[in-house]
């Protein structure tokens, strides 16, 4: 099994007991070396707390069960406000409040699209902007996050 699906499998199993989603697991080579980042929240959000709970969880667990080999820094920390919509779930949470879209390729002429998400299956998002609603591939979308507007 690979290190992200160990890891997210651990995480999963201590995270949902607790109302706590894995947004997700990454594993990676950064300035430091390898870096384990999981990114974790709440509907209501996330505390500070919650968070060095499941780090402190992870650190024991992914020793004891040796899960990763080589030295690792392992992070825990919220996605923030602007993290990117990803799962079935993040596009459900965001139906009807404002998204921001970057495609791989043009959709209907544009590769960056603003509106409000309106409707979302396994194979699509629905954007509405201006009255004008587009149908987005979800295999197209490179980015989407929630717009934030201060």
């Amino acid at each position: 099994m690979e290190v992200i699906d160990r890891v997210r499998q651990i995480a999963e199993g201590y995270a949902g007991e607790r109302g706590i989603e894995v947004v997700d697991v990454i594993y990676r080579r950064e300035q430091p070396g390898m870096v384990l980042r999981i990114l974790a929240d709440r509907p209501e959000g996330i505390t500070v707390d919650e968070c060095e709970a499941l780090n402190n969880f992870l650190s024991e667990e992914l020793d004891r069960e040796d899960v990763i080999q080589d030295r690792y820094t392992l992070e825990v920390s919220s996605p923030g406000l602007d993290r990117p919509i990803k799962t079935d779930r993040d596009f459900e949470r965001a139906i009807g409040r404002p998204v921001e879209v970057m495609t791989y390729e043009p959709v209907e002429g544009k590769k960056a699209r603003e509106g409000n998400l309106i409707g979302m299956d396994k194979e699509s998002i629905v954007v509405e902007s201006e009255g004008v609603s587009t149908v987005i591939p979800r295999n197209k979308i490179a980015l989407a996050r929630l717009k934030l507007e201060f």
